[in-house]
């Protein structure tokens, strides 16, 4: 992903058909200040939250487009039973223990249009896992025990995040 600047997120909130009330909430420069140069090179699934953390703006780079979608995060996947449960990431294809999944859902940018849930990484690091950079990343490379190299799931994180940006029917951001 390019390095945004607070004035290329605001103009991106501008395109995006997101919320007043989300574009007000969140907190662009704590989300990203600890980011480098190269950290931002190699991000494809960024979010931007409130203070909270629970809510925001996640931005999906595919490699050759920017979208961005409001989102809620709720962390740590739990059965029936109250026991927590281990998910696969729907974005990164990462196993994650229950402590460490989640599940975010997407709005759409139509309002009352709904919205779309997917299981994910609790942390919103999916970029990081994909290239192995995470504990949990090695971990689920012992679990799932996929023969696949770091720029194959790469790959797949950006055909996923296409995949999800035409199911939500969002519009490409222009920077």
């Amino acid at each position: 992903m390019k390095q945004l600047t607070q004035d290329e997120f605001n103009e991106a909130m501008t395109q995006a058909s997101i919320r007043p009330r989300v574009k007000r909430e969140v907190r662009f420069a704590q989300s990203t200040s600890d980011l480098s140069a190269e950290q931002w090179r190699e991000t494809e699934l960024l979010g931007v939250s409130d203070r909270a953390g629970n809510k925001g703006v996640l931005l999906l780079d595919s490699g050759a487009t920017l979208y961005a979608a409001a989102y809620e995060l709720s962390r740590g996947i739990r059965s029936s039973s109250g026991k927590a449960q281990p998910i696969i990431c729907d974005f990164c294809r990462t196993w994650q223990t229950g402590s460490r999944s989640g599940s975010v859902t997407l709005m759409r940018p139509v309002r009352d249009s709904g919205s779309v849930t997917f299981l994910c990484c609790a942390d919103l690091e999916c970029s990081r896992h994909v290239r192995n950079l995470t504990s949990a990343a090695k971990t689920s490379r012992s679990q799932l025990r996929e023969d696949m190299s770091n720029e194959e799931r790469i790959e797949r994180l950006r055909v996923r995040i296409s995949a999800i940006a035409e199911q939500l029917a969002l519009a490409p951001i222009n920077l």
